[in-house]
């Protein structure tokens, strides 16, 4: 063959066969590392969801259970007046509250931290036909607000001085109260955090009922929160420590309220196929067990010091 027809010719089946191996391994390599880095990138950024739904439904909720049995400028409930009563059924400050959950809910000062525990036992949180996820405490906060305000009609405030204090909401200072800032008004607040499963679905979301003024709302804090746990931290001898930490309706009669210990578990929106959870959850005093619907979740907990304990 001369040398033109020699430049001339193709490559032969061989030359073409190895070619197209090494392409297709090359390609199927390359498939490969794209794959691995998706599913990569999708374990880590649901992981990173669940860390970001934890982190700020603990941040919600700490600072309001922190400030529990604050009530401006007295931190002794036995000092406020018009506050609930064991024997009473009824404060003439609590009539007209739209949406109440509950006979003195709102001006219970003396449970600045109470609840219901998951197995029902505890406050009846009654109110806007909410039905709290089964397996699910409820933590309810009261407390005055951090900032002082002005008297306004209509609106759960709390009068005090370093005697006293007075619950009012007709927007006029009780008598006997000296000017600030011997005295404050504060706003009353009062929060139930609770988690909510409409339809016993896959959507859970951690949710409150809000004393807002006159009325009792509902608001979603953030969805993704599946299990709400929460134990309180009494003081039997004293010092102002935790000496033993019981669920919401195990707290003794009389016995003071130092810390709370909350427990949250974060589940991811979506299915994530060929992920199997095998942990088997048990805390607080409860044990969802295990859960074989491809989601991951995260538990976090946090103990909260309440600053107004001491007595």
């Amino acid at each position: 063959m001369s040398p033109r027809k020699r430049l001339m010719a193709g490559v032969s089946l061989i030359e073409l066969m190895v070619s197209l191996v090494i392409g297709s391994l090359l390609i199927i390599g390359a498939v490969t590392v794209y794959m691995q880095s998706r599913n990569t990138y999708r374990t880590n950024e649901s992981a990173a969801r669940l860390q970001e739904t934890a982190r700020y439904a603990l941040d919600v909720i700490e600072p309001d259970v922190r400030m529990a049995g604050y009530w401006g400028l007295t931190n002794r409930p036995e000092y406020v007046e018009n506050r609930a009563l064991p024997t009473e059924t009824a404060q003439a400050v609590a009539t007209g509250v739209t949406n109440d959950c509950g006979t003195n809910w709102t001006v219970d000062a003396a449970h600045y931290l109470d609840g219901r525990d998951h197995n029902g036992i505890g406050y009846d949180l009654d109110c806007g036909g909410i039905d709290p996820a089964a397996g699910a405490d409820v933590l309810i906060v009261r407390r005055a607000s951090s900032n002082t305000t002005v008297a306004t009609n209509n609106r759960f405030q709390i009068q005090s001085n370093r005697i006293r204090g007075v619950v009012f909401k007709n927007g006029a200072i009780p008598a006997g109260f000296p000017a600030a800032p011997a005295s404050e008004t504060h706003d009353l607040v009062v929060n139930a955090y609770y988690v909510s499963n409409p339809g016993g679905g896959a959507r859970f979301s951690l949710r409150r009922q809000q004393l807002s003024g006159n009325a009792v709302q509902d608001e979603e804090i953030i969805e993704g929160v599946q299990d709400l746990q929460v134990q309180f931290g009494i003081d039997t001898n004293g010092d102002n420590n935790a000496d033993q930490y019981v669920s919401t309706e195990a707290v003794p009669a009389g016995a003071q309220i130092v810390s709370a210990r909350i427990w949250l578990m974060a589940v991811a929106p979506d299915i994530e196929v060929g992920f199997v959870d095998g942990t088997d959850y048990a805390y607080a005093n409860a044990a969802p067990g295990t859960f074989a619907d491809n989601r991951r979740r995260l538990v976090v907990s946090k103990t909260i010091q309440i600053r107004n304990s001491t007595l």
